[in-house]
This record gives structure tokens, C-alpha cells and sequence, in this order.
């Protein structure tokens, strides 16, 4: 009888443990009727959600670039199993 190990599998974080930017947005661009006053705030509140906007992102994927490299050392190490033991058992049929 082959006993099969048990898949190791971690849970997914919830939706709660998942990190949200808090980068407030701008309002719509104010047009061409505004004063220049209006669109000067604009353009900083623009400015303001943009960069906060990127530096979220940029935290987000050093926190996930560990993650990807387990994830991707995983299935190299999974494809290379699996043609190791698919070659075997060419191996084993060709020699009936």
C-alpha cells in the first residue's frame, strides 16, 4: 500500500488581512472654467494621490516578491521532478 503525504497548502489571507492603500483621490479635474486657483489644488491633490499611490504599490511588491520566489522555486521544483519521474516510467515501459 503507497501512503501519499498530505498536500501542504497554506490558507489565502481574507479580504480583512489584505493591505488597502489609504491614498485620498482627487476630484474630477476641474476643466477648463476653473479658476487657476481650483486647478493648481487639483494638480497637487493629483500629485499628492499619485505618489502615494506608487509608493503603496511599491511596499505591496516587496512584500510579495518573497511569496513569488517560493511560489516560483515551487513549480521549477515541481516540473523538474515531474520529468524526472515521467522519464522513469518511459524507461520502465520500454524495458517490458
Amino acid at each position: 500500500m503507497l501512503a501519499t503525504p498530505a498536500l501542504a497548502q497554506t490558507a489565502a489571507p481574507s479580504d480583512a488581512a489584505v493591505a488597502k492603500h489609504n491614498c485620498p483621490k482627487p476630484d474630477e479635474f476641474p476643466g477648463t472654467l476653473a479658476t487657476d486657483r481650483q486647478r493648481q489644488t487639483w494638480q497637487k491633490e493629483y500629485t499628492a494621490y499619485s505618489d502615494c499611490m506608487k509608493k503603496f504599490i511599491g511596499e505591496q511588491k516587496a512584500l510579495a516578491e518573497p511569496y513569488l520566489k517560493a511560489y516560483n522555486a515551487a513549480i521549477d521544483e515541481y516540473n523538474a521532478t515531474i520529468k524526472v519521474f515521467n522519464e522513469q516510467i518511459e524507461k520502465a515501459k520500454a524495458a517490458k
